[in-house]
């Protein structure tokens, strides 16, 4: 078995560069991985659990669409994203709830698939 150091044994500061290495590298996946989900993004800004689920965490409420439109416009997501959904399915006649697609605490889906064949793709969606 090769030795993982071949030169010998590392220095102390061969060993500091190597931590530091380590430590950037987690800290880099775990950031990738942070934003995976709304409610990570959504705690990154300061906002609370009990801002969507209510103030008693241990039987916290599904937030129903107006909790979310209580900070997130509509008109400006459609107009966000008029240039890159075709057809856009945040101004579609029967929209539905916004948790449909975007969950908060797992992979968002395209709820309009069990009907339509869009082929949106979900930023934040399951990993193939």
């Amino acid at each position: 078995m090769r030795p993982f150091f071949p030169q010998g044994e590392p220095t102390m500061q061969s060993k500091r560069l190597l931590a530091l290495v380590l430590a950037t590298g987690l800290l880099a996946f775990g950031a990738a991985h942070a934003a995976d989900f709304g409610s990570d993004r959504h705690v990154a800004r300061g906002v609370q659990c009990q801002t969507c689920h209510g103030p008693d965490l241990k039987n916290p409420v599904w937030p129903e669409e107006k909790v979310c439109l209580g900070c997130h416009n509509r008109d400006d997501i459609a107009a966000k994203t008029a240039s890159k959904l075709n057809p856009n399915p945040h101004k579609a006649p029967h929209n539905g709830d916004c948790t449909l697609c975007h969950m908060q605490h797992e992979p968002e889906v395209d709820y309009c698939a069990q009907c339509h064949q869009f082929n949106f793709q979900m930023p934040n969606g399951k990993k193939q």
